[in-house]
């Protein structure tokens, strides 16, 4: 009944099922590599926003802060004034924090591998733009506008779509 098979047959069973399980390890890793790689971009996308998002929170919080201590020093309607918060002696414009004491109330700032600066002196205002592997993402930055008389400091997160797409960061590296 149970005839021994003979060691050539033996071997070309095992041959054949060696090529088998290569050929399905390849086609399983082809697909992790198709679905994995673009939820990492998506991921490095998302941490991308996700920085300036933080970043727009920190600042909003330390201008409601120095705001609220303007107030009650009675200095939120003047266009210059130095206030001490958190024990850093820093200027205010109108109650708020004047773009160069930024760096003083938001930690993250003074991180400069991390933040580049784009100025508007005429406008009171600056952009700020995530460094992400040592390269500007330039279509994605926070907008800080210091206060003037006629209007109060504010932040304004711009978001292109370009600044998402993980072909964006391809081409850069």
């Amino acid at each position: 009944m149970g005839e021994a098979m003979s060691p050539a047959i033996k071997l070309s069973h095992q041959q054949g099922r060696g090529w088998l399980e290569a050929l399905l390890v390849v086609s399983i890793l082809s697909v992790l590599v198709v679905i994995a790689i673009p939820k990492f971009y998506d991921y490095e996308a998302d941490a991308n926003v996700s920085a300036l998002k933080g970043l727009k929170s920190g600042i909003e919080s330390a201008m409601t802060q120095t705001h609220a201590l303007a107030e009650k020093k009675k200095v939120s309607d003047q266009a210059e004034h130095t206030l001490t918060v958190n024990g850093t002696s820093i200027r205010v414009s109108y109650g708020y924090p004047e773009i160069s004491a930024l760096p003083e109330l938001v930690t993250a700032l003074k991180d400069a591998t991390r933040w580049q600066l784009r100025r508007y002196p005429d406008k009171n205002r600056v952009d700020l733009i995530w460094l992400f592997h040592e390269q500007p993402a330039t279509d994605c930055y926070l907008t800080y506008n210091e206060a003037t008389a006629s209007t109060k400091a504010s932040t304004q997160l711009v978001i292109h779509q370009s600044c998402q797409s993980p072909t964006r960061e391809r081409q850069q590296e």
